[in-house]
């Protein structure tokens, strides 16, 4: 964003506001924004619903967040709900709780512990999964990927139960691909790591594959 002067936004209770851009905006209980909302720093403690696009440098949240238009954001760490309508392109997601995204999302980096909702492609040059309940994405891809189970079932009770914790996918794709308590169409990769409690239709690899004893692994095609 611009270096032009903005100002604050702080809201706390039960509000509304138009949207707008702003420097910094502090959200404290239960806030409706019913527009476009654009600012350089977001600190929401509580429940807080855009109708429109959100962009934050960054968005620090404890709660509940619903964004109905797009999201491009710096960085959004925090714990709770994360619930996006549309897709979302962040440089670093660090996030504790339960994501869905109805749309792809695009980031550099993508550190989760919870589980997740992902309708399209999830992109993440470094991708880390601690699965504390059920994860689905229809496509994933990257450079780094790594999903593991969480030796807990829930977390904090931040994570709905809803299933087991477990990683669904139709394609998973990377450079260095470590996988466990996930389901796959395909696993595609240069080195490949097949942990436990996996099943996945077919593997294609180029230098390395290791699978787990507990895994099953359809067809096994180096390319």
């Amino acid at each position: 964003m611009s270096e032009t002067v903005l100002p604050d936004l702080r809201l706390v209770g039960t509000s509304t506001a138009a949207g707008g851009r702003y420097n910094r905006v502090k959200i404290t209980g239960e806030c409706e924004v019913s527009g476009d909302l654009a600012c350089r720093k977001m600190s929401a403690m509580g429940n807080i619903s855009v109708e429109g696009t959100l962009s934050s440098d960054e968005l620090s949240l404890t709660g509940e967040a619903v964004i109905r238009g797009t999201v491009r954001a710096g960085t959004i760490r925090g714990r709770g709900e994360l619930r996006f309508a549309n897709a979302a392109r962040v440089d670093k997601v660090d996030f504790t709780g339960n994501v869905s995204v109805r749309g792809d999302l695009e980031a550099e980096r993508f550190l989760l512990s919870g589980a997740c909702s992902i309708d399209g492609l999830l992109n993440a040059d470094l991708l880390e999964i601690r699965l504390y309940g059920p994860c689905r994405v229809k496509e994933i891809g990257g450079e780094s990927l790594v999903v593991k189970r969480s030796r807990v079932s829930k977390l904090m009770g931040l994570v709905n139960a809803g299933g087991p914790a477990m990683l669904t996918a139709d394609v998973i794709e990377g450079d260095s691909v470590e996988l466990s308590n996930t389901e796959a169409g395909v696993v595609r990769g240069n080195r490949v790591v097949i942990g436990p409690d996996c099943a996945i239709g077919k593997v294609e690899y180029r230098t390395s594959l290791a699978v787990h004893k507990s895994a099953v692994v359809k067809e096994r095609v180096r390319i």
